[in-house]
């Protein structure tokens, strides 16, 4: 069952955005330069267009199917899970020991934050992760075609599951597996893309948040470049072309 509307928090959405009245599909849109990474010392890039919620009980599994025209170099969607600050709070300032003594001093504690969906790079399509810790963050792919080849593979079911205090991630080619019908045959379907180990040691059951999000990270405008004379696309002055849209479906939350 999708989970209930009234407790999603949108953020780098725009005033007029609104989400349906049933989470089972909805959209997302993404312009040029936006992104969710982190690089020491500059800390975080939080631009990406997301909706979350703060869950009220232990997590257990998130699922949803993501899809979309993916174009350009980057362009991403998926699954995104917080532990600690909810995404847009401002730093923790707090008292910290020092030898013997204690030091008023405050610091910025960062969250830890992982992402997984798809994401096109390097020619195709690839099942993605980053994780974020305060030391920074890696970056994981999988590709799910042979590169700068045409394939059919535009939409990818993605899997966050606890494990322990690990996060597993999955993920699942729906177009694959469409004769599926028995639960063994579906658990079979599912890929392990990777495990982030510790993710939830330390860390209240309150203090987890999972949504969604959309990004396209390149500031290269698609009428600037060679995708405009390829596809016998204008230019759109607007902007609005420019724009990444992803398609999310079954979103189920536990």
């Amino acid at each position: 069952m999708p989970p209930d509307r009234s407790s999603f928090t949108a953020l780098n959405l725009p005033p007029s955005f609104s989400l349906p009245m049933c989470m089972d599909y909805f959209t997302l849109s993404a312009g040029p330069n936006t992104n969710l990474w982190r690089k020491p010392p500059n800390g975080d890039t939080s631009t990406a267009p997301m909706i979350f919620t703060s869950l009220r009980r232990p997590f257990v599994v998130a699922e949803v199917t993501i899809s979309a025209d993916w174009e350009m170099e980057w362009d991403q969607g998926g699954l995104v899970i917080f532990a600690g600050s909810a995404p847009g709070q401002a730093s923790i300032a707090e008292t910290i020991p020092y030898g013997r003594g204690i030091r008023n001093a405050t610091f910025s504690r960062s969250c830890k934050w992982v992402k997984a969906g798809m994401e096109f790079s390097s020619g195709t399509v690839n099942a993605s992760s980053v994780s974020a810790t305060s030391d920074g963050a890696d970056w994981c792919l999988s590709p799910l075609a042979m590169p700068n080849i045409p394939t059919n593979i535009t939409s990818l079911r993605i899997k966050l599951e606890r494990v322990g205090h690990s996060l597993w991630i999955w993920y699942q080619i729906p177009s694959l597996s469409p004769y599926a019908t028995t639960p063994g045959a579906v658990g079979s379907t599912w890929k392990k893309l990777r495990e982030v180990t510790w993710f939830f040691y330390g860390v209240e059951d309150k203090c987890v948040h999972v949504g969604v999000y959309a990004s396209r990270p390149t500031s290269i405008p698609r009428g600037g470049t060679v995708w405009e004379a390829m596809n016998g696309m204008r230019n759109d002055d607007s902007g609005g072309g420019d724009k990444l849209v992803v398609e999310f479906e079954d979103l189920e939350i536990f």
